[in-house]
């Protein structure tokens, strides 16, 4: 009995989560949501109340549940109009407080909320909506908890970070000492003697000693902090200061070596990706621990081209460059005589049009390949590529963002066209319908086509009755899903007879 019982649960996690998947989907028809909402499910209720637009009688149907996680959704959508929400229920205003028509005095309401879990609630929506109107009103709030939420802000004003730095407690400097957008001068300060005017503790940092170091730490991590302030700190490197610096790039030569010297993988690893960390260390990183970081420092663009020629030389797999500061030594690596020099320049997504075309045209074909991997492809280049290599290179085609619907037409065609290539057709959006139905055939295109929003819509229809629910979640997913689609999903997984409204 027990083993019947998960799989009646997994059955149901399964439709539940197909019928969340289609409450979300934009393509419902009213009707597609009254049986929906006949399914009492909580969860998909409150899906509908976000996704949907609702009809009067529908928001009644929602309203009557009584969920209150449903109530709160309508009221974030929309659905529920902003002279319904009470002005007693400030959880209700937080959930409509991003609303065009939220009454203009929400706001400072909630900002003057007695109990402080609300004022606290709508400092976390600071980062999250980019509110700096919020900011500005928690401030000055009298529970330091709540002001610090204002230094989340993104693009922090400056006359806002000095206000927040006037503020003495603990937990509010801490987080202002994080923030890239603070003044350099606060950060220095801060970092240094943990600001002009006496630190003290507070309820949410009570011990003094450990609310400094924490500071400390904050600042020292924080690229806006002047290299001049962090030095006095890490003479003596400890393994938490380590941490917080190894991302920065201003650093002295040799505090790098100092880093690795602590064998602290996760700060080697750091150093190693690092592009202020010497050649000469990034030499001895390759080799260290085995190789262990040898993937960080070939993807470093400090990293020098020959030490990336050799790695390719030995170990025969081509590894690509993604970003390089020098423009002419890319442009030198493009021309090079050597294919597997070429090969390194091929990948790089800073390659100028004209270099990439001439790579394009390239002797070897891995080079050519690796020139394909870029969104500055054109359409022609394609045709021409797909012309000139024939069936070897169709999976790479048909994968690419820019490949014309005729060159996917005519890979899903081709009877050479490898399995891979054939199932690439089926998630290309730009993919003809007759490319499409012809990757049907294939079983392993099933759930490409399902998720394709470029799907014909009988295929869709046919695959919402599929017996693998992975396949009907997606499509239920699919923002083209057809009426017949939506019925046949609901059909399959709501209990009860599923009645089709069928014009006269």
């Amino acid at each position: 009995m027990a083993g019947l019982n998960t799989d009646a649960c997994d059955v149901r996690s399964e439709r539940q989560e197909i019928l969340l998947a289609l409450a979300a989907n934009p393509a419902l028809l009213a009707e597609h949501i009254d049986v929906l909402i006949a399914t009492a499910d909580p969860e998909v209720l409150q899906e509908l109340a976000l996704e949907q637009r609702l009809s009067s009688a529908q928001l009644t149907a929602l309203s009557a549940r009584g969920h209150r996680a449903v109530q709160l959704a309508l009221i974030e959508s929309g659905n529920l109009p902003a002279g319904q929400v009470s002005r007693d229920d400030p959880w209700a205003l937080l959930a409509g407080i991003d609303r065009a028509d939220a009454s203009a005095d929400w706001l400072p309401l909630l900002a003057s909320w007695p109990d402080a879990q609300v004022r606290l609630a709508l400092g976390a929506s600071i980062m999250k909506r980019d509110r700096a109107d919020i900011a500005e009103l928690l401030a000055g709030d009298d529970d330091c908890a709540v002001a610090a939420r204002a230094t989340e802000l993104y693009d922090l004003p400056e006359l806002l970070a000095r206000r927040l730095y006037q503020r003495t407690e603990a937990c509010v400097r801490v987080a202002l000492a994080g923030r890239p957008h603070a003044p350099a001068q606060l950060l220095a300060e801060l970092m240094s003697t943990g600001g002009l005017s006496a630190l003290e503790p507070c309820p949410h940092s009570t011990d003094l000693a450990t609310a400094l170091r924490d500071l400390r730490l904050a600042a020292a991590g924080n690229h806006a902090t002047p290299v001049e302030a962090i030095l006095p700190f890490i003479t003596e490197l400890d393994p938490a200061m380590a941490l917080a610096v190894a991302h920065r790039r201003d650093l002295p030569a040799a505090t790098y070596a100092k880093l690795v010297a602590l064998n602290e993988p996760q700060i080697t690893g750091m150093v190693a990706s690092n592009s202020a960390t010497p050649v000469g260390l990034l030499h001895r990183l390759y080799e260290q621990d085995a190789g262990r970081w040898r993937r960080n420092v070939l993807d470093n663009a400090a990293t020098p081209i020959h030490l990336v020629l050799e790695h390719n030389r030995v170990t025969g797999t081509p590894h690509r460059i993604m970003f390089r500061k020098d423009r002419d030594e890319l442009l030198a690596l493009a021309t090079d005589p050597s294919p597997a020099v070429r090969l390194i320049a091929a990948g790089s997504h800073q390659l100028p049009l004209d270099v990439r075309a001439t790579l394009l045209d390239d002797p070897d074909p891995a080079v050519a390949k690796f020139a394909l991997l870029s969104i500055d492809v054109t359409a022609d280049q394609i045709r021409a590529f797909a012309a000139r290599h024939g069936p070897r290179v169709f999976t790479s085609l048909a994968g690419h963002p820019c490949c014309p619907p005729d060159v996917l037409l005519a890979i899903a065609r081709d009877p050479q066209s490898p399995r891979e290539a054939v199932t690439e057709v089926a998630w290309h959006e730009a993919a003809p319908p007759a490319a499409l139905r012809i990757c049907y055939r294939h079983p392993a295109s099933t759930v490409p086509l399902a998720t394709n929003p470029a799907t014909p819509p009988d295929i869709l229809a046919e695959l919402a009755t599929h017996p693998d629910p992975h396949v009907v979640l997606e499509v239920a997913r699919n923002t083209s899903l057809p009426p017949d689609a939506a019925w046949h999903i609901l059909r399959g997984n709501t209990d009860g007879p599923v009645c089709v409204a069928r014009p006269l």
